[in-house]
């Protein structure tokens, strides 16, 4: 099942859930509302036939006529229910129509159900008996004992009492209402259930088709998303998907964007780095296989020069092939360091010395200022050793002569600032960025010609980072090239520089 399916049928069925939960309690309510209303209506009347059974009893002394004669109960039913108050006049026309109108005449005709009343038992029917109109209340009447006079009595029914001149005459009983029984509130009630009933299942129709619209609406961000993360994985690092609004998927969308342009760049690095590194081997392999022809051709003696030529090409190609082999182990983390304080000032100044002598001959004149003070970091002598070398080395092969190359180390707050600069030439702006690239060298002066094969720079890189520091290129006052080396001070000044 799609994920926009699931998404739609979990609207619909959350929908449908809160619809019917609100359909059950509107009609729960409507109910208890129903009924509250049909007790108040009903007490109203009740409270009307007891002041017309109070007046009745005025008029006659007792209720006897009531217990005797059904149609005086009848008659009082039915004027209480049309809110009529018994009156002198009124109870006349009663007593005339006892006397003069025959018994038919009196029965009134049946009428639709009112308040529940039930239906007369089948004995009755069977013995003649006419049953007491449809529309009559269900109200029982019942003597000051409780004993019924009219109508059944349950210890559950509300009663009424009925007094005259402060003595308890009567009392009315009457049923707690459950649930409408009236044909007309019945009818009623359904007539709400019904179209609760339709509208809930409007609101269901309406709420599917906007959850249709709101699932798609949705759903189209993340369907983007997995066409581009389908892309990506087919190695088409160029697929972007859009980014709709500022939420948890709009951020998702955006790392997917990040994602694949990270991966753009390191496919595009990749390709670059095969290249250059084919283009680095074929050079040195090339030239070693020129001469090798030309001594095979007669081209060229194989004496001493041309060997030496040649031993110069193996090399310059064992050394790119140890610095790749060195870069690669550091890009996946091969290297193992062996971390301990360490005083740079002194590795500082032992390899200064040490290659003075070899820069004078190149015409170069190297300074350092390192101060008497001895300088602790916690790292690898052997990797900032090389990190040394690297960067005197990448002044040697790229100052023009006669030169000049300064090193100066100095401590600054939690800092190690190494800084090596020489003299022209120097580097374009557009090149500084580039400088710790793998194989990047600079299109001028500063090329092959002078032995570099432009890793040195990208393995001083990698020990800086392995050491929790960082490294920076700009111009040298100078005139040449300015590299600057930030490692964290180990704060351990308690040794001296020996």
């Amino acid at each position: 099942m799609s994920l926009f399916v699931r998404l739609w049928l979990s609207f619909l069925i959350t929908l449908g859930a809160i619809l019917m939960l609100l359909y059950i309690a509107i009609q729960w309510s409507f109910d208890q509302g129903l009924i509250r209303y049909i007790n108040q209506r009903e007490a109203v009347v009740f409270q009307t036939l007891a002041d017309n059974i109070k007046h009745f009893h005025e008029l006659n002394g007792n209720l006897s006529l009531i217990e005797e004669e059904p149609y005086y109960w009848r008659q009082l039913v039915e004027s209480s229910k049309q809110g009529e108050t018994l009156t002198d006049e009124l109870m006349s026309s009663w007593v005339m129509s006892m006397l003069f109108e025959p018994d038919n005449a009196r029965r009134p005709p049946p009428r639709s159900r009112e308040f529940g009343s039930k239906p007369p038992p089948p004995h009755e029917r069977k013995r003649g008996r006419h049953p007491p109109p449809q529309d009559q209340l269900r109200v029982s009447l019942l003597n000051e004992d409780r004993v019924p006079v009219k109508g059944p009595y349950k210890k559950d029914f509300s009663t009424l009492p009925i007094t005259a001149d402060g003595t308890l005459i009567a009392y009315l009983a009457w049923p707690p209402s459950k649930v409408p029984e009236a044909s007309y509130d019945v009818a009623f009630a359904e007539s709400q259930k019904h179209a609760f009933l339709l509208l809930a299942l409007v609101a269901l129709l309406l709420g599917a088709i906007a959850a249709l619209f709101f699932s798609r609406a949705f759903i189209r961000p993340v369907t983007q998303i997995a066409s581009t993360t389908g892309e990506i994985a087919k190695g088409n690092y160029t697929a972007r998907t859009k980014v709709y609004g500022k939420d948890e998927v709009a951020k998702l969308a955006a790392d997917i964007n990040t994602l694949a342009a990270t991966l753009e760049t390191a496919e595009s690095a990749r390709k670059e780095w095969l290249a250059s590194t084919a283009h680095e081997l074929r050079t040195p392999l090339s030239i070693i296989k020129g001469e090798f022809e030309a001594i095979i051709d007669g081209v060229r003696p194989a004496n001493q020069k041309t060997l030496a030529s040649i031993e110069e090409e193996i090399v310059h190609l064992q050394k790119l092939i140890e610095d790749l082999y060195e870069l690669t182990n550091a890009d996946i983390g091969a290297y193992r360091y062996k971390m301990s304080d360490l005083d740079i000032s002194e590795l500082v100044v032992e390899t200064c010395r040490r290659r003075t002598l070899q820069m004078q001959k190149l015409g170069l004149n190297l300074e350092w200022e390192v101060g008497d003070e001895s300088i602790w970091i916690d790292g690898d002598e052997t990797r900032i050793q090389q990190l040394i070398e690297n960067l005197l080395s990448n002044s040697e092969k790229y100052t023009d002569s006669p030169g000049a190359v300064r090193l100066s180390l100095a401590r600054e707050h939690n800092l190690v600032n190494l800084i090596v600069e020489d003299s022209a030439p120097g580097v374009p702006d557009e090149s500084l960025p580039r400088l710790f690239e793998k194989l990047y060298r600079v299109e001028s002066s500063r090329n092959r010609e002078k032995g570099g094969s432009g890793l040195g720079l990208a393995i001083v890189h990698k020990i800086a980072e392995a050491h929790a520091g960082s490294i920076q290129a700009s111009h040298s006052p100078l005139g040449g090239l300015r590299i600057t080396v930030n490692l964290p001070n180990a704060f351990n000044t308690g040794k001296e520089h020996g």
